[in-house]
């Protein structure tokens, strides 16, 4: 069964003025149980605004949010129930810590949901080590932490709730590729642990296209593009025309197919293009 599906959703901002600005239109979509979804699109595209509606945030203007089946701005649906269960962390989360101490911003929801003190102690203990992080950091102000630690407690205070869906918008802007990897793992690990379905807002098609399974372009409020990543690789020409690219690795694979060499054009991850390449130079010697 669908966790959520979007039926058939319109939404503008300036409603009713003359800079009305559609921002989606006509966007139909299901997510699933245990998918790891990546959303890319141009700054602009719907990408957040997306997201604000799968979460109950913004009521669209016309069409449907179906949770489990049922209408989430139907009359008997609490939407309090979808803020735990659709959870959002925004771009730069780290600028919405404000508790005195990592634990109780790690808390905080669990709290505002009504989970006992024990319950919430070891639910702590085993996010904090999925995000790569020591229980010395409890006791922490989160405002004497690294950037990249920030980012990892505040992603760590949506992971614990453990909702059936978790969106995370731009999870890895302005972090080093290091600290970038180890979010995505987290998130790899977080999925492994709870079953949840995850997606990914982002812009940069290579970080999101390593973990995630299927692909869904916007570009100026519709839905462009949805597959796997390869299906949606194989659209390089539509890609340019929404602003966008395909990772560099296919880019490398579909110029050296170009030269009438035999490649697998359908890869784009990093360690399969490497060996790709590496078998290729083997059959050439």
């Amino acid at each position: 069964m669908n966790l959520l599906k979007i039926d058939n959703i319109q939404y503008s901002y300036g409603k009713k003025t003359p800079f009305k600005k559609a921002a989606l239109k006509n966007i139909s979509l299901e997510i699933g149980s245990n998918e790891f979804i990546g959303i890319i699109g141009h700054t602009g595209s719907g990408k957040s605004t997306l997201l604000k509606i799968c979460n109950g945030l913004l009521k669209p203007d016309k069409g449907r949010i179906l949770y489990k089946g049922k209408d989430v701005w139907g009359k008997e649906f609490n939407l309090k129930h979808l803020h735990f269960e659709v959870g959002v962390s925004f771009q730069y989360p780290e600028h919405q810590l404000f508790c005195e101490t990592v634990k109780k911003d790690i808390a905080y929801g669990l709290v505002n949901k009504g989970v006992p003190s024990e319950e919430q102690e070891e639910k702590i203990k085993q996010v904090l080590k999925i995000v790569g992080l020591q229980e010395s950091y409890l006791k922490k102000s989160p405002f004497k932490l690294s950037g990249g630690e920030m980012r990892k407690v505040a992603l760590a205070g949506t992971m614990v709730l453990e909702p059936e869906v978790l969106i995370l918008d731009e999870p890895t802007a302005g972090l080093d590729p290091k600290t970038t990897k180890q979010v995505y793992e987290s998130l790899k690990e977080y999925q492994n642990k709870t079953k949840s379905s995850i997606i990914v807002v982002s812009h940069s098609m290579e970080d999101v296209s390593e973990y995630a399974k299927r692909l869904i372009v916007l570009d100026d409020g519709n839905l462009l593009l949805s597959g796997t990543p390869a299906q949606v690789f194989s659209n390089a020409e539509k890609l340019r025309d929404a602003g966008l690219d395909v990772p560099i690795t296919t880019s490398i694979l579909n110029m050296l197919a170009q030269e009438n060499l035999s490649v697998n054009t359908n890869i784009y991850r990093y360690e399969d293009t490497k060996n790709e390449i590496i078998r290729l130079l083997k059959d050439v010697n």
